[in-house]
Parts: C-alpha cells; structure tokens; sequence
C-alpha cells in the first residue's frame, strides 16, 4: 500500500506539473471587448471540461481534482483578469437585453468555484437594486399595487435567472436572498413602516382576495392568487406581526360573513401552517370551527323554538365564539331594549341547559339586526348595528328625543352616541327640529327613502349641515365644560383638533357656532378681555 501511494503521489506531481505547462504555453485573446470576453471564456471553457473530465476518468483521488481546478483557476483567472471580467460581468448583468450572452458566458465559468461565488454576488446585487429601482414613493399610499408590484419583480427576475442559469439552483437561491433583503430591508417599505408595516399590507391584500365580490376569486383565479400570498409570505420576515392583522381582518370577514368562501379561507390557513407549524395557526382552525359549530347551534335553536313554543326564528341566527383566540374587546355596559333583551335570555337559556359551566357574554358592539320602517308609505327594512337597533328603537316609544334622553335610556358613551347619531342623520333616518345647541331634540324623518333610492347618490355622501352642526356645537360645549375658562382662539384650535380623523370644519362655522351658544347662555364673554371666554353651568 505504502509504494502505491508513492507511485500515486508522484504520478498525481507529475500530472499537475504537466497540466499546468500546458495551459501556460497556450494563447488567450486580450479581453478588449466582450466579444473578446467571451472568445476567452470559451476557451478555458473547453480546457476547463477537457482536463475535468479526464481527471475524473483516469485520476483516483477526489483531492487531485480539487487541486487541478485550483490551479486552473490560478492560471485563468490570476486577479487583474478576475476584475476585469468581474466588471464585464457587472455590464452584463444590469442589461438584461444581454441576458442570452449572459447564459453563454455561465456554460465557461460555472465550473470555477471561486469565479461561481463572484457571479453569484452580482446577480444577488442586481436583484436588489433592481427591486429597489421598480418601486416608487406613490406606492406608499396604495398598499395594494405595492404587493401587485413586488409579486410582479419577483417573478419577471426568477423567470430571468431560471432561463439563464437553467438546472444551477445556486442561481435562484442567490435570487432568493436578493429578494428576501428588498422586501424586509428596501427603503420604501421603511417608508411605508412609518404608517403600515409590509406584514399588514400583506393582510390587507389578503383580507381583499377573500372578500366577497373580488373579481379574480369569481373567476376561478384564486390558485394564482393564494400562490401569491404565500410567495411574499415565505420572503416575510415579521410573520408574527402578519398574524396580528390577519386574525383581525379574518374576525371581520366571517362575523360580518364577508367572506368569499370558506374552502379558500381554510385552503390558505392550510398553506400558512404548512410554513410556520401547528401553533401559528391553532387561532385561526379554532375561529373557523366555532363558525361551523355556530351554524349547526342556529339550526338546533330554531328547531327548539319551534317545537316547544311554535315560534318560527327562521331569521335569527348566532355565533358562540371562543374568548381566547377572536381578539375582542370587551363591551360596554349598555341598557338593551326588551325586544332584543328577550332574545338573547332566550338563548342563553337554552345554550346553558346544553353546557353546564359556561358563560356566555353578549358582544353587542360586533351585533347586528333588521328592522322592518312602517312609518312611511312604502315599508322598508333596513340592517342595522346593534347600537342603531337600541336608538332606534325608543322611537316606538316617543317620537321626538333629546341626545341626553337617549343617552340615558341606553347608557352608550357620548363620544359613541355622537357618531352613531350622525350616521342615522347623515341616512335621513332621523333628523333635528333644532340644530343650535348641543340639546337638540331629535325625531324621526318621514320623508325617509333608503340611500339606494336616492337619485342623487353624491348627496347620500356629502355630510349634512345639521350633523356637523350638531357634532361641533357639542364638542363646543364639552371642552368649555372640561376647561370651564378658554381663549377664543385656543378653543377654536381644540375643535379643529379633535375633527382632524373625520374632517376639517370651517373656522368661520365654527366662531358662528361660538356666538349662537353664547346668546344660547352656554358661554360668556370675560368683562376685561373679550378674547377669553368663561363656561356657564
């Protein structure tokens, strides 16, 4: 064995002694030019094969090979060429016009590790600043065209480097930590994170394709999309901070029944687990089991009622959900009306024959009813929040209500009552007989007719003068209230202030509204300076 390995040693000598003369006694052509680059290339490429493949032929030792492609490497790529061709490559590269002589040039050089790893840096870069260059600043604004821009990067540049570098996957996984670094580090989405993060933009644009109406899942392109959900959700980084929003977008869709379809629901849920595991989606299977269970507990409900009370409910249906994975927040104490008060005691009763132990809170603010208008000429229904239900309601009482009035018979928080009460003004469900103060008694309008009857649809849109006069008068007087002495101007600074979500009131507006409440006897003016304005209670 020992005089094998001799011979094997000195024969291995000899071999590489000799290969390296003969590849030093041939001509290359100057690289002046990149057909003179490839001309070049081509021919290490053919010593290249030519001594590989017969080194793997005759040649026992993998150790030889290795130290024959080293000292190729040496000879053909000594530095001062290296960077030379490197900065070829570079031209090449950020040109993709030239992208058939970039797969020409791969063939010569895939074999040389050292040169590989070079090439490989590049295409890393340029699928980065690449990216980067395709995104401008107005995408920050439209959450959705930026997924729709990055998904098409993506596959415009995997495309590129699969028909370039075909059967290399060391290519694609360059592209992969290219792509990866432009979409959790680019600087557009650092923009973007000042306001939404990507992870939420990515749920948006989920919660958009599962919504119901979406064009593309109604014409049977969900495969696409739901590939293209998952191909930016494997780059995502923060999958965590994915899962906060998409759990609140899903709570929406199935309470609200937004939702598509349950089959894609579940079919992308399926996709994210098999990326992040059982835990990451344990939340999500257990909101669309207790969808499910609610559905069977309806029908089980209605069949009761009708057998033991002969009460057809074929229009009540209900949700038990499990408090540990729908991220609610806890309701308000409210006064509910006896109408909707029965119902519920109704059904708790029964859900607690069936389940011992439990306990069952009513998630009023996620709530909703119709109501059945008959105080027109043409009857309509109309669906309504749980908090409308209630406010509505009191009008089978009396007709015409004060905003304390109401306040107190519900118990709804006034900054609540407030937007509640303009969404039904702004609807013409009910109207004020007297806008000037904040005590405006409130009645229901006759002359309503449904928004979808309206001929005029912008004016459905345009908030009423009476809401905002209402809304501002309000807030007028409930900072005065806080503050009890103000100046004029920082009163008015504090009104624009609190409106700057919803809109913008006139200044004007605003110092007319102060003079109506001072001769209201809301406010008075300081007997010294008349920039200074005292609270009257």
């Amino acid at each position: 064995m020992m005089n094998n390995d001799i011979h094997s040693k000195s024969f291995e000598n000899k071999f590489l002694r000799t290969t390296e003369d003969f590849f030093r006694s041939k001509e290359f052509p100057v690289i002046e030019s990149n057909d003179k680059l490839l001309e070049y290339l081509k021919m290490v490429a053919e010593y290249f094969n030519y001594e590989i493949i017969q080194a793997r032929t005759y040649l026992e030792k993998k150790s030889t090979l290795s130290t024959l492609i080293f000292l190729a490497e040496t000879i053909f790529f000594p530095t001062d060429i290296l960077n030379i061709i490197v900065g070829k490559l570079i031209v090449f590269v950020s040109d993709e016009n030239n992208y058939q002589e970039l797969t020409m040039l791969f063939e010569p050089i895939h074999k040389s590790p050292e040169f590989k790893n070079e090439f490989l840096k590049l295409i890393e870069t340029h699928v980065y600043q690449k990216a980067i260059e395709s995104i401008s600043d107005d995408l920050i604004n439209n959450p959705l065209s930026y997924i729709e821009t990055i998904l098409n990067i993506h596959a415009k540049y995997l495309k590129l480097i699969q028909e370039t570098f075909v059967g290399d996957q060391s290519f694609v996984v360059a592209f992969d930590r290219g792509y990866a670094k432009f979409i959790n580090q680019n600087p557009v989405s650092k923009r973007i994170s000042i306001t939404m993060t990507l992870a939420e933009i990515l749920a948006r644009y989920c919660d958009t394709s599962l919504r119901k109406g979406n064009k593309a899942v109604q014409n049977d392109e969900w495969n696409e999309k739901l590939n293209n959900i998952i191909i930016i959700f494997s780059y995502l980084n923060d999958k965590d901070v994915f899962m906060k929003f998409y759990q609140k977008m899903l709570r929406k869709r199935l309470i609200d029944q937004l939702s598509v379809s349950e089959s894609y629901e579940e079919t992308l849920i399926s996709e994210f687990k098999k990326k992040c595991g059982y835990e990451y989606t344990s939340k999500l299977e257990q909101m669309m089991k207790d969808i499910r269970l609610s559905e069977d507990l309806t029908k089980q409900y209605r069949t009761h009622q009708k057998n033991t009370y002969g009460n057809e409910i074929n229009l009540f249906s209900v949700m038990v959900l499990s408090s540990n994975c729908w991220l609610f927040s806890q309701p308000s104490d409210i006064i509910l009306p006896i109408e909707f008060k029965t119902i519920y005691d109704n059904f708790t009763t029964f859900y607690l024959s069936k389940h011992t132990g439990r306990k069952l809170t009513l998630l009023h603010q996620y709530s909703k009813g119709e109501l059945q208008i008959n105080f027109t000429t043409k009857k309509h229904r109309i669906q309504v929040s749980t908090y409308q239900m209630m406010i509505l309601l009191l009008f089978n009482q009396e007709l015409i209500w004060t905003f304390e009035q109401i306040q107190d018979k519900t118990q709804i928080c006034s900054e609540l009552l407030f937007e509640i009460l303009s969404g039904l003004l702004k609807n013409k469900l009910l109207i004020t007989d007297d806008s000037r103060t904040s005590n405006s008694r409130i009645k229901l309008a006759q002359n309503f007719i449904r928004p979808n009857e309206q001929k005029d649809e912008s004016h459905l849109m345009k908030i009423t003068i009476d809401e905002r006069q209402m809304v501002i008068q309000a807030t007028l007087v409930g900072i005065m209230k806080k503050e009890r002495t103000l100046k004029h101007s920082l009163l008015i600074q504090e009104v624009i202030q609190q409106f700057t979500s919803n809109f913008k009131p006139d200044i004007s507006l605003i110092k007319k509204y102060i003079e109506i409440l001072i001769e209201k006897e809301y406010f008075r003016r300081d007997s010294k300076d008349k920039d200074t304005l005292h609270y009257l209670a």
